[in-house]
């Protein structure tokens, strides 16, 4: 065969270039990164916002997924409707009785007698109030508790019905005559009364307007103004204090209206001796001063 007729062969070898560091498989990394802090997250805002009971509903439910009936826990311990649930144990204020738990709460602390006498006073308050139908709006803004000290009664802010105008002391008249209103009532139980402002968290960014200490010092004053215009003896205000918002009745939403408030107690005599010790002890003069003083009563005057 000649030559020139072989058919000629040629090989062309593929050489595959490698991709280096230009895969997709970061992505991955990156996005399991993601889920581990997003579930890390969630486990801190459920031990947050749940309940002593739920977290143990929880730890139940962990140990033993298949058995939380007959353990006596709920399959399902936090409520994830929207929102998270505001549980009743973790309020910040522990003069703020649970609902339903003022009665033990009383029990616990006081001796029966005088359980007895808050109840009583309680009872003779509610009655007081319906004739004169003020228990009307008691849901939103006029809550009646029994404490270890007295019987409270909460005045609560609500943004239809506010107390006060707003960042001002100013009482709007609606307030001023629920006050005049009960201001009797006061007179008649005849215990020392103690009055605390609080306020929500909301701030004021103009440092020359009044902050929340004094909002809430000028909103509990003016609240003894309207009393002792409505009657109460200015002798049976034992105390009148503002708490600005350290010591918030919502503590999920620190600006929640209901933070807002003036809360009028009426002391046990208990109660009252046990404040009256506790203002000397804490404000008064010391040991060494009432004795120089005494001593300076004792030296006679020096004649020059």
């Amino acid at each position: 065969m000649p030559i020139g007729s072989q058919n000629l062969v040629i090989r062309r070898v593929k050489r595959v270039k490698k991709g280096g560091h230009h895969g997709g498989s970061w992505k991955i990394a990156l996005a399991d990164f993601a889920l581990a802090m997003m579930a890390f997250f969630l486990v801190l805002w459920v031990m947050q916002v749940s309940t002593p009971q739920q977290l143990k509903s929880i730890q139940g439910y962990f140990n033993d997924p298949l058995g939380v009936s007959t353990a006596g826990f709920s399959a399902n311990p936090i409520d994830l409707g929207g929102s998270p649930a505001m549980s009743t144990e973790e309020k910040l204020d522990l003069q703020l009785p649970d609902p339903g738990s003022a009665d033990n709460l009383v029990k616990e602390r006081l001796m029966g007698s005088d359980a007895q006498s808050l109840q009583a006073m309680s009872g003779m308050i509610e009655e007081q109030m319906k004739s004169i139908n003020l228990l009307v709006s008691k849901e939103n803004n006029l809550r009646i508790d029994l404490t270890p000290q007295g019987v409270r009664i909460t005045l609560v802010d609500s943004p239809d019905q506010p107390m006060f105008e707003s960042g001002s002391a100013e009482m709007l008249p609606d307030i001023v005559n629920i006050l005049l209103t009960m201001s009797p009532i006061f007179t008649q139980a005849g215990n020392p009364i103690a009055i605390a402002g609080h306020t929500d968290s909301t701030s004021f960014s103009n440092p020359n307007r009044l902050d929340n200490w004094d909002l809430s010092a000028l909103r509990a004053n003016a609240t003894r103004r309207i009393l002792e215009e409505g009657g109460v003896l200015k002798s049976k205000i034992a105390q009148v204090v503002g708490l600005a918002d350290s010591v918030p009745y919502n503590p999920v939403d620190l600006d929640a209206a209901e933070n807002r408030r003036v809360s009028i107690t009426l002391l046990t005599d208990e109660a009252y001796q046990a404040m009256l010790k506790r203002n000397v002890r804490d404000f008064g003069p010391t040991a060494e001063e009432q004795q120089r003083a005494k001593d300076l009563e004792l030296t006679p005057d020096t004649v020059f």
